[in-house]
């Protein structure tokens, strides 16, 4: 079982076989931080040095998902830049398919579980967490089977996920999207659009419209009815991460399994490190970041080998002006920073 983020862990012993393994995925690693700067310095003692937009925690297996996500909040500025004591706190994981952790079907329970306890512990009045699941068996097969459900029980917070088609009208709201050019008007969770803060928690996979789904693309949860975006998808996209009531203020791109397109390119399945490892590759990365465009730039070329410009989603984003496409850039300016666990 993943470790919580309050019990103290020691490293163990290696031996020469698995010390190879690692030394060999440091040195693909390695190659990443050629592509987007080497991990960020810590500033000089008496420097002030601005936040970036995006912070990347880099890790190994021993480091759990609290530890990561810490990490890139950490880079951030903490978890008290993004949620004020007394507010509404909106939280959305990945919660749509009914398959077992480690598929990278959905997000991670124990990540998950580090979010939600360290909104509570910046102080959030109310903390609800949704998303709409539109798939069968349902929103209750998909909470128990993923290992979501257990953690929300045991956290008691308040949860918002419809089922499917079945879920009652009061449950969701119409918002308009002023700046969209696709969609202008569109009906949305209600409870999403009366948080004051969202956090939008995606998983770095593979999706066979959009040939991978990400921080973008997974505003489409908020959806009464996300399947009526794919009349012009792409652009639809970049308008559900426009200014309006469900505009995302924190970003999370959960990489510590990541489901690369091979074969059927399907989002969810059964599939893990260990029964398919082409298809489940381990990264142990958090990206977190108030730019999705530049979240989902960074993971398009560090976790599928994509230029950001082969994928639609990602230009009309960037044509709307939500964010940097340029992610080596980014680095460069210190706008992108990775942060090293250990």
């Amino acid at each position: 079982m993943p470790e919580s983020g309050g019990h103290r862990r020691c490293r163990p012993v290696i031996g020469r076989r698995e010390f190879l393994g690692r030394a060999a995925g440091a040195l693909a690693g390695f190659g990443v931080g050629r592509l987007f700067g080497s991990p960020s310095p810590p500033p000089l003692p008496g420097t002030l040095t601005p936040l970036p937009d995006v912070a990347v925690a880099a890790g190994t297996e021993a480091d759990s998902p609290a530890a990561l996500l810490k990490s890139a909040l950490d880079g951030l500025g903490g978890i008290g830049r993004f949620v004020r004591p007394g507010q509404v706190v909106a939280i959305k994981p990945n919660a749509t398919w009914a398959y077992p952790p480690g598929t990278a079907s959905s997000t991670d329970p124990e990540l998950l579980r580090a979010m939600i306890l360290m909104v509570r512990e910046a102080g959030a009045g109310r903390i609800v967490v949704l998303d709409h699941c539109t798939l069968d068996p349902g929103a209750e097969a998909c909470l128990r089977v993923s290992g979501l459900g257990p953690v929300l029980d045991q956290l008691a917070v308040e949860t918002v996920f419809p089922d499917r088609n079945l879920a009652p009208k009061e449950v969701y709201l119409t918002v308009s999207f002023p700046e969209g050019r696709a969609f202008k008007r569109l009906g949305v969770i209600r409870a999403a659009a009366a948080a004051d803060v969202r956090i939008n928690m995606a998983v770095a996979k593979t999706h066979l419209v959009t040939r991978c789904t990400m921080c973008l693309k997974h505003m489409m949860g908020f959806l009464a009815a996300p399947a009526g975006l794919h009349a012009d998808l792409d652009r639809g996209i970049a308008d559900l991460n426009t200014a309006s009531p469900i505009q995302a203020q924190l970003h999370i791109l959960e990489a510590i399994r990541v489901r690369l397109p091979v074969g059927r390119k399907q989002a969810g399945g059964n599939e893990t490190e260990f029964s398919h490892p082409q298809k489940i590759k381990r990264r142990n990365e958090i990206v977190a970041g108030t730019d999705p465009v530049l979240v989902d730039s960074y993971g398009a070329a560090a976790y599928f080998a994509f230029k950001p410009q082969e994928l639609p989603f990602i230009t009309r984003a960037f044509d709307a002006g939500l964010g940097r496409m340029d992610a080596a850039l980014a680095a460069r300016e210190g706008r992108l920073r990775t942060f090293a666990l250990g």
